[in-house]
């Protein structure tokens, strides 16, 4: 049976089936699922409404990117594209000027990102009529080392490389960014992820473990 991943992060759960490693390989597999669309497939395809709802896991915590009801072919017309997608996840180029690119979906991939490393979900309800993206209210505490462990999501907190999360945030920093032109292409975020994720989940990642449910110190793995 197919989890949706969204449910396993944010809610009741808490997300206890989902350990530091095994976010990094949903992230991994999610990138990987978007490299394909961007880079291998012809003509190339954006996905436009990637999301963690749109993440099944299979019983080995595969991901699987679904639902490409609303993709379209890159160059497609792409500058009169209706506006679809889902609040939290639509990047601010297409929200206010229209503009898709695959950027678009880095963008989103990078919310899924914060989703992963906080436990949030992408749009929170601060009151009646107002709500905050988990980007408007991550990115100032993203790039601050002293507060980042701070904000993670407590059910990862003892079982990460401080190391790796200050890469992974950076990465996600890098995905959400205003401008599509300083976002990265999907396959550099692939292969700064690579290293953070164990062998035996799909990275190249050794891991040695001391004690069950703690990670030892790991190496600094290069983005």
């Amino acid at each position: 049976n197919n989890l949706v991943i969204f449910n396993n992060v944010v809610g009741p759960s808490r997300g206890s089936a989902l350990t530091w490693h095994m976010r990094m390989k949903i992230a991994l597999d999610a990138a990987r699922g978007l490299e394909y669309l961007h880079e291998h497939c012809r003509p190339p395809v954006i996905h436009r409404d990637l999301k963690s709802s749109n993440i099944l896991l299979d019983a080995n915590f595969n991901a699987k990117l679904s639902d490409f009801g609303l993709a379209v072919a890159d160059g497609a017309h792409k500058n009169n594209i209706k506006l679809s997608g889902t609040l939290g996840y639509v990047a601010p180029e297409y929200l206010l000027d229209g503009k898709l690119t695959d950027k678009s979906d880095v963008y989103a991939f990078g919310v899924v990102l914060l989703e992963l490393l906080l436990g949030r979900r992408p749009v929170e309800k601060l009151a009646r009529s107002q709500c905050q993206s988990i980007v408007t209210w991550a990115m100032p505490q993203l790039t601050d080392r002293s507060k980042l462990p701070n904000i993670v999501d407590p059910v990862i907190k003892d079982t990460m490389d401080l190391k790796h999360l200050y890469q992974v945030a950076a990465v996600a920093v890098l995905c959400v960014q205003p401008e599509p032109s300083y976002r990265p292409l999907i396959t550099d975020v692939l292969h700064s992820l690579v290293p953070l994720v164990p062998v035996e989940l799909g990275g190249t990642l050794r891991v040695t473990q001391t004690a069950p449910s703690v990670d030892p110190a790991l190496p600094p793995a290069s983005c």
